[in-house]
């Protein structure tokens, strides 16, 4: 098994290879067990904070000293407003990956929100922002760590373990149902589902028994509060047809992402004059692992080229977190690719 301590490449020394074709420690294609590391809580301010988003276009503000990740390869970033942008202002992070190999990410705030964005990418050494667009409302922003870990190649993920026992592995949309109970209809109620993994909720939906007399609204919130978009009118439709809503904004974003455990309530508005029963419930989307994205070449907004994994306990510090990857080196029509997956964009 080769060194997973990466953090002896020294920082300016890219050991990216293009198309590579053969790893040690990937030898056979076989899984493979790899130590992510002991990734720490989650913060929102770990290597900036305070740092004016209204500043002049191009404006750079590098660490005083440039920071590592506390996982063994990379980990991806948030980017919080401290505020309301006023517009889609556009700040850049600047860093490397494991390799040593130059990496850019794009965060865009909205106008009118204070969402925080997630990252997609997993920086392992993080060297500075840079204000692409400016804000137009005297606002600030920070840097902080995300919820993905990088992995070491390009692959597809068999098993993973989280402080030495070895969890549940998700990789497909789940549907979570219930029947409501036609008195439970008439009334109105939320009904709990709980995450069994991090993800984001795809869609919502419902259908109402033929011949019930009803119109009832489903909602589905997230800590108390209702996911953009996202209410599903279920109304008398004679065949229980199904009918299904979106957010507004879908995927893994501040409006819609959860953590394992998470509570998801779907509310059912009250209807006082139905007389039959409901079927509601949710589709969640997993992203304890991500895909390898094969976008190429790839973008300051594009994912990870090998991947991450996003554990299902909270991040303490103490626990390891290890994954079982299978190693994948094919290449695209343009021979790019391999263990080491498409060459991040650098700017």
């Amino acid at each position: 098994m080769a060194a997973q301590d990466r953090k002896f490449f020294q920082q300016g020394i890219n050991m990216y290879v293009k198309a590579m074709q053969f790893a040690a420690d990937m030898e056979g294609l076989e899984p493979q067990t790899f130590n992510l590391g002991t990734p720490a809580v989650q913060s929102n301010t770990k290597y900036q904070t305070a740092i004016a988003a209204n500043a002049v276009a191009n404006t750079v503000v590098a660490l005083a000293t440039v920071a590592i990740a506390d996982s063994t390869y990379g980990r991806t970033l948030v980017y919080v407003p401290s505020g309301d942008p006023g517009n889609s202002n556009v700040v850049q992070v600047i860093g490397q990956d494991y390799l040593g190999q130059p990496m850019v990410e794009n965060f865009t705030g909205a106008s009118g929100s204070t969402a925080i964005v997630y990252g997609k990418k997993a920086f392992f050494r993080i060297i500075s922002s840079k204000v692409i667009t400016p804000s137009t409302n005297a606002v600030t922003y920070s840097i902080g760590t995300g919820f993905r870990l990088g992995l070491p190649y390009k692959g597809d993920l068999a098993y993973a373990r989280e402080a030495g026992i070895q969890v549940p592995f998700y990789k497909r949309d789940t549907l979570l149902t219930t029947t409501v109970a036609a008195a439970d209809v008439i009334a109105g109620m939320s009904i709990p589902f709980l995450a069994p993994f991090p993800g984001f909720v795809k869609n919502g939906f419902g259908a109402g028994a033929a011949g019930a007399a009803q119109s009832n609204a489903l909602t589905v919130t997230l800590g108390g509060v209702a996911i953009t978009g996202l209410s599903a009118a279920i109304t008398n439709n004679g065949a229980g047809t199904v009918i299904t809503s979106n957010p507004t904004t879908p995927g893994y974003n501040a409006n819609n992402r959860f953590i394992a455990n998470a509570t998801i309530m779907g509310v059912l508005g009250a209807n006082g004059s139905s007389t039959k029963a409901d079927m509601v419930g949710v589709t969640l989307t997993p992203t304890q692992f991500t895909l390898p994205d094969l976008t190429d070449p790839a973008t300051a907004l594009t994912g990870d080229p090998r991947g991450t994994y996003e554990a299902l306990q909270v991040y303490d510090g103490v626990s390891k977190i290890e994954a079982g990857l299978v190693g994948d080196n094919s290449v695209n029509a343009s021979g790019n690719g391999g263990f080491l997956g498409i060459q991040h964009f650098g700017g």
